[in-house]
């Protein structure tokens, strides 16, 4: 694969709005992402979460709450009979538009960090019942190779200076 050329430095004004670093600034830190991806396999409930997980109940608790504040989750309540009212985390259309990064990072450790090139589980079509994978495509869904792609700035350099 050619070598892109490199791109001039961000200024902190454009990097505050670089995307990458907000959406890592969001969903970067480990327990957040293991946590969507729990939520995308149907997990809803706190100490389900914890089992699965086996996080601190604080770590937890504060990853679901920035969850929720940046609109990923929606907690929505319910209670067992003779109990106090609990909450289960439903994701959002937000969340479900963060679906083809999870899978593309499962895809990446299964090809990379996975023995034999295959992790525990994979994802598959309810409907033909095969493999689903992230893909690099374009608006009109056409493939896209990495060597096809080039990112354009539409910050000017001047931009929120």
């Amino acid at each position: 694969m050619d070598t892109p050329p490199v791109a001039p430095a961000l200024t902190p004004a454009q990097f505050d709005q670089c995307s990458i670093a907000g959406t890592l600034a969001l969903i970067g830190e480990k327990w957040t992402i293991l946590i969507l991806r729990d939520v995308f396999s149907g997990i809803r409930r706190f100490d389900d979460f914890l089992t699965r997980l086996q996080c601190s109940p604080a770590v937890l608790s504060a990853r679901l709450k920035t969850l929720t504040e940046a609109g990923l989750l929606r907690k929505v309540g319910y209670r067992e009979p003779g109990e106090r009212e609990r909450f289960a985390y439903h994701p959002t259309r937000s969340a479900v538009e963060l679906l083809p990064v999870i899978v593309g990072l499962m895809q990446w450790g299964d090809a990379h960090l996975a023995p034999c090139g295959q992790g525990p589980a994979e994802v598959r079509s309810t409907v033909s019942g095969l493999k689903v994978r992230a893909a690099l495509v374009d608006e009109h869904d056409d493939p896209v190779q990495p060597s096809e792609m080039r990112l354009i700035s539409l910050l000017s350099p001047n931009a929120a200076d």
